[in-house]
């Protein structure tokens, strides 16, 4: 239940319960009676609703009274929301496990301090900015407009991994393979030294960084973001860049989240034996997926089978959603009932089955498509991206291209808390069908086919291309047969 941009960068926190390095303690004088007050009502809040609803009654090991007698005075003592908020951030990260996180809140009480810039020992200054891409201030729906391109980091480098037709970026020229330098004030090559990355393990580290990447180039529609970027010979240029939202991006909202940028893309693509390939791509998993997909896959239902022989499915960077509307999708894969996994929560289980769509979603007679299946997934798909890759994996309906999940698959909830603030915490864990957890265990792909600098600098998609090359194949092989 992340948005593209604002909890996709909040969930870079709930994954690892990070704390800023930088960040210093509130030393001032005490919080009035009121502040106080609240502060114990929104702690003690966060901290019972984790200890009614985890889903292991020994929580994991941690002593969990402990911890709250430990921290309730801190919390209490807290200036402002922004360092309750950090108090809370570190008792969720006692419990090691991702889907918990503070979400800043549109009526949390008494604001938060402006963080101060910091020096890594470099020279590189720790912008207010960047303190704000994790601590989620100054965030909200309004700013999550993009200058038109993505970035994956390639051995800990920022590079330009994607650049969207008709976007600021590419009217600018921008391509793929471009190293980014520096986002406004800060350089990005001080983003390890401003966090604590080296203690977090690799997949998490990676979120943070690509979370703390997104919270700089994203802003308001017709903003500008000014971005350096360095080419395949180290010559740097400078761009300025209008934000703007995806012109197919359609805003909407689940639960208790703010309105989030939704966008679904499809594309064509013919194989050398004139196969045709259906490759899509969504950047969150929400309700208008599963329509979405059905029309994407087979035109007019009227017609009842799909006029495609293959399928791509891009999960990169796609961080989960809504984990029904996976179940929802793989249903127009399976031809036999199944289960993507299941939900464990405190005594009881939650399988999450898949029945075959015989059906439209407009009541026309439907077949199962039976072609071949490519997931292509990275570091960035998490959570629902993760159930639906791990479950079609274990069952052999699909193969999996690119480089390894993010292992944070957690079901979570989102609360208000009294100051309010959101609370994101997960209710269950989760195990795929061949019972192992996803939690902490990257979904592995069958091909391991990780993305280039060289690659991107010559306009290829190197995990695509190889997903792309096996469903061609497969069609071939069916046709000799």
């Amino acid at each position: 239940m992340h948005s593209a941009h604002s909890l996709r960068r909040t969930a870079a926190i709930a994954a690892c319960g990070l704390v800023l390095a930088t960040t210093a303690g509130g030393q001032g004088a005490p919080p009035s009676p009121e502040r106080a007050a609240l502060n114990l009502e929104s702690f003690d809040f966060a901290w019972s609703r984790i200890a009614d609803t985890f889903w292991d009654e020994e929580m994991g090991g941690v002593d969990w009274p402990a911890v709250g007698d430990e921290l309730r005075p801190r919390a209490r003592d807290a200036a402002d929301a922004q360092e309750l908020r950090e108090v809370v951030q570190e008792m969720l990260a006692r419990l090691g496990q991702s889907h918990f996180g503070v979400l800043p809140g549109a009526r949390s009480a008494g604001g938060g301090r402006e963080p101060a810039a910091s020096d890594d020992g470099d020279g590189a200054a720790c912008t207010p900015a960047l303190m704000r891409t994790v601590t989620g201030e100054g965030g909200s729906s309004a700013s999550d407009a993009g200058p038109g391109f993505e970035v994956r980091f390639l051995d800990q480098v920022p590079v330009v991994s994607r650049v969207a037709a008709g976007s600021a970026a590419d009217r600018d020229g921008l391509t793929t393979g471009a190293e980014v330098v520096r986002i406004g004030d800060q350089e990005l090559g001080a983003l390890s030294r401003c966090f604590e990355l080296e203690s977090l393990d690799p997949p998490v580290a990676e979120m943070v960084r690509a979370r703390a990447v997104d919270g700089l180039l994203f802003g308001a529609p017709g903003d500008s973001v000014e971005v350096e970027f360095a080419d395949g010979a180290g010559e740097r240029f400078v761009l300025e860049l209008e934000r703007a939202h995806h012109p197919e991006a359609v805003a909407v909202g689940f639960g208790n989240l703010p309105p989030m940028q939704y966008v679904f893309e499809t594309e064509e693509v013919e194989t050398a034996t004139g196969g045709r390939v259906l490759a899509v791509r969504f950047n969150v998993w929400m309700m208008p997926v599963v329509p979405a997909f059905e029309t994407a896959l087979y035109g007019d239902p009227a017609a009842g089978s799909s006029a495609f022989d293959g399928l791509l499915i891009d999960l990169r960077g796609n961080p989960g959603g809504v984990a029904g509307t996976a179940v929802g999708i793989a249903g127009y894969l399976m031809e036999e009932r199944v289960s993507l996994g299941s939900m464990l929560h405190r005594g009881s289980d939650l399988r999450l089955p898949v029945y075959p769509r015989r059906v439209s979603l407009g009541s026309e007679k439907l077949e199962v498509f039976g072609g071949p299946v490519a997931v292509l997934t990275d570091g960035g798909s998490a959570s629902t991206s993760e159930i639906f890759a791990a479950g079609l994996q274990d069952h052999g309906r699909v193969r999996v291209f690119g480089e390894p999940t993010a292992a944070a698959a957690l079901p979570a909830v989102v609360e208000r808390m009294p100051n309010g603030d959101l609370l994101m915490h997960a209710i269950a864990d989760f195990v795929r069908p061949n019972g192992e957890r996803v939690e902490g265990r990257a979904v592995v792909p069958e091909s391991l086919v990780p993305l280039t600098r060289e690659g991107l600098l010559s306009g290829r998609d190197e995990p695509r291309e190889a997903a792309l090359a096996w469903i061609a194949s497969e069609l071939e092989r069916e046709r000799r047969e």
